[in-house]
């Protein structure tokens, strides 16, 4: 009997019916699962504290601790899928469509920030220069308020009818990819509803390059008090003060802030999107992906390219319904599930049944 063949031969057998059972386990999970889920959980990396920065009237103490995992009915997730090369926020700014844009009539260029205070009403996070390095930077101390909330007569509103990740170059999405995005709440509240879709190619828009031009689908519209309960924020807590205040210079954070308000006691809630759940398959290339208002209503893809559309993307949505949803600086990158430990454990089990089989065949006499 030739041992140093049979061992290799069982071994391999045994590995590999192992290994593809480990395999359509994952397979099974991430086809049947549902994908659209709330965020249960957090994790946070170590506290980066940087010297204390003064700009347009707020201190900011930029204070950074970077998101780890979080939790969900799927299982754990983590942050380490690529970032977004860049985040476009799309302005109807001719709103009266008188062909001019007016910042008094028209629906005002304006960002309004909602950011976490500590008792001397100090910013916990980092200053940044601009809205796109705001959601780049990934702090959920800091985020934007009332985005698509529209009208003149309220500085709240930041008027801002689509917000775009793109990734240059296109990505080719991989099973189990998913987004995670952050509302924060009056006590009790479960987030507020918005439209998300992926786009599959890019070009001039509206004078605007790299501006989405075919998308996937309609997208999905994530209803509101879909979000999980309260989780705790970058300070360990559940429950936190925040103030707002309104830049009036479009997507740049500069000047003095206006209406620097007190806005209470609010909780951080979650949810995680799976582009399986946006109609994307793994092994599709999307160049990224839009988040807009709940009124936005296409009735084909094609109506969510031209975001100065009043048909489709209206100037008039309103602060207390589908303008109401307040994004912290998320979202920009891809999250993936955290390998669970049985699946390691079934790997390590497999080789250790490999071994000691092996074991048992090489002590076995020959025939």
């Amino acid at each position: 009997m030739n041992l140093g063949l049979k061992f290799p031969s069982k071994l391999r057998q045994l590995l590999t019916t192992g290994l593809k059972t480990v395999a359509l386990a994952g397979l099974f999970q991430a086809v049947y699962s549902p994908a659209q889920t709330a965020v249960t959980g957090i994790t946070y990396g170590s506290l980066v504290d940087a010297t204390n920065t003064s700009s347009g009237g707020i201190t900011y103490l930029n204070r950074d601790r970077t998101v780890s995992t979080v939790a969900t009915g799927l299982g754990d997730y983590q942050f380490n899928g690529p970032l977004a090369s860049n985040v476009f926020f799309r302005r109807n700014t001719d709103s009266n469509n008188n062909g001019t844009s007016n910042q008094a009539s028209d629906n005002p260029n304006n960002s309004t920030l909602i950011y976490q205070v500590d008792g001397s009403n100090r910013a916990y996070g980092d200053y940044n220069a601009n809205l796109e390095q705001m959601f780049l930077d990934g702090n959920l101390n800091t985020g934007i308020r009332n985005p698509f909330a529209n009208g003149a007569g309220t500085s709240t509103n930041s008027n801002i009818e689509r917000i775009d990740f793109y990734f240059s170059g296109g990505y080719t999405v991989q099973a189990g990819d998913s987004l995670t995005f952050f509302d924060v709440e009056n006590v009790g509240n479960l987030g507020d509803g918005f439209r998300i879709a992926a786009y599959t190619s890019v070009g001039s828009v509206n004078g605007f390059s790299n501006a989405p031009t075919a998308y996937a689908n309609t997208g999905l519209l994530v209803p509101a008090e879909s979000f999980g309960g309260p989780i705790s924020n970058p300070q360990g807590t559940d429950t936190g003060n925040y103030r707002r205040a309104t830049f009036t210079n479009g997507n740049t954070l500069s000047g003095t802030a206006s209406d620097i308000t007190s806005i209470g006691e609010l909780e951080l809630v979650g949810i995680m999107i799976s582009f399986a759940d946006l109609g994307i398959t793994a092994g599709t290339t999307i160049y990224g992906y839009s988040l807009m208002a709940g009124d936005v209503a296409p009735t084909t893809a094609a109506n969510l390219v031209n975001w100065n559309s009043n048909t489709y993307y209206p100037t008039n949505t309103s602060s207390t319904g589908y303008g109401d949803m307040d994004f912290m600086g998320f979202g920009a990158q891809i999250a993936r599930p955290v390998p669970e430990p049985s699946t390691y454990g079934a790997i390590m089990a497999l080789f250790g049944l490999g071994f000691l089989g092996g074991r048992r065949w090489w002590r076995r006499p020959a025939a």
